[in-house]
């Protein structure tokens, strides 16, 4: 089921029914960026984005089923030659909202345009909040994103391990190619310790840093869009958070990226947008996937 909407954001998840969504995965408009073309979206000031958002968190709590989760990218700004702490502002008030703050990720992008300013460094990152109601419920499947270790690290730990679940460094879950497995076995009356040498493979866990591809492969010529994430980014939060056939929710849907992900991946989908251009355009783009 793919569902796109011309509503506001906070409209459209009151028309949702309580406990039936899996995951909501969004990047709102962020706060003051008057350089960003929305369309028909209306830029919120810094000091009122956080009852404004608030009051959207709220919604997206009561929708949400226990087991589900609410992925959060948004990022702040510079004004007036300091950093504006919204964010943090939003973050320290957010159990207002009914939902705890789960985790914190960072996104560092691959491929970022350079600032003007001398006095600032480069800025790569943007945070992605992972918010829940129960996280002894939530979904969550590590074993969908491991990774292969780095050749570094898969040199620091090449040495024998005594038992097969000792903990090397504080990680269980890193195993050299070969390992020494030790044993007991009794010969004569007596205790004797054997080693074995076996074959095993392993996997790592993520680290809490992504380096998801910025989204300017989605600014096709057709359409602009003036802070679209990559497929990257939704594609692995769904992997990690939801099963096939789970609802995703996108409250500010813009030109579909999360919808695509989950026409991908087998998940139902609704999104929500103010903007009719961006709209059509997830339409036209969602539906070139539904059949594959």
């Amino acid at each position: 089921m793919i569902d796109i909407r011309l509503i506001d954001a906070l409209e459209g998840l009151k028309t949702l029914e309580s406990n039936s969504v899996d995951l909501v995965l969004t990047s709102p408009p962020y706060a003051d960026i008057s350089l960003l073309n929305y369309g028909s979206v209306e830029k919120i000031n810094s000091k009122n984005y956080i009852d404004w958002f608030l009051t959207i968190m709220k919604e997206i709590n009561r929708v949400l089923k226990p087991s589900g989760s609410f992925i959060l990218n948004i990022n702040d700004f510079c004004k007036g030659g300091y950093k504006d702490k919204y964010i943090y502002h939003l973050i320290s008030k957010s159990d207002e909202s009914g939902l705890k703050l789960y985790d914190t990720y960072f996104w560092v992008k691959k491929a970022v345009m350079p600032n003007g300013s001398p006095k600032r460094f480069r800025n790569t990152t943007e945070f992605i909040f992972h918010f829940n109601k129960d996280y002894k419920q939530m979904k969550f499947y590590m074993d969908r994103v491991l990774q292969e270790p780095t050749e570094t690290t898969k040199n620091r730990y090449n040495y024998s391990v005594a038992y097969p679940d000792s903990v090397v460094d504080g990680e269980r879950t890193y195993r050299p190619k070969t390992r020494v497995i030790h044993a007991l076995k009794f010969e004569d009356g007596k205790r004797v310790e054997v080693y074995v040498e076996k074959e095993v493979s392993y996997m790592v866990r993520p680290t809490n840093v992504f380096n998801f591809k910025t989204g300017s492969g989605s600014r096709e010529n057709e359409i602009k869009h003036p802070a679209p994430f990559h497929e990257e980014l939704p594609l692995f939060f769904i992997k990690v958070l939801t099963d096939e056939n789970d609802l995703v929710v996108d409250p500010f849907s813009g030109i579909g990226t999360t919808g695509v992900s989950c026409v991908k991946t087998g998940r139902d989908y609704i999104g929500f947008d103010l903007n009719e251009k961006y709209i059509e355009y997830s339409k036209k783009r969602i539906s070139k996937y539904e059949n594959i």
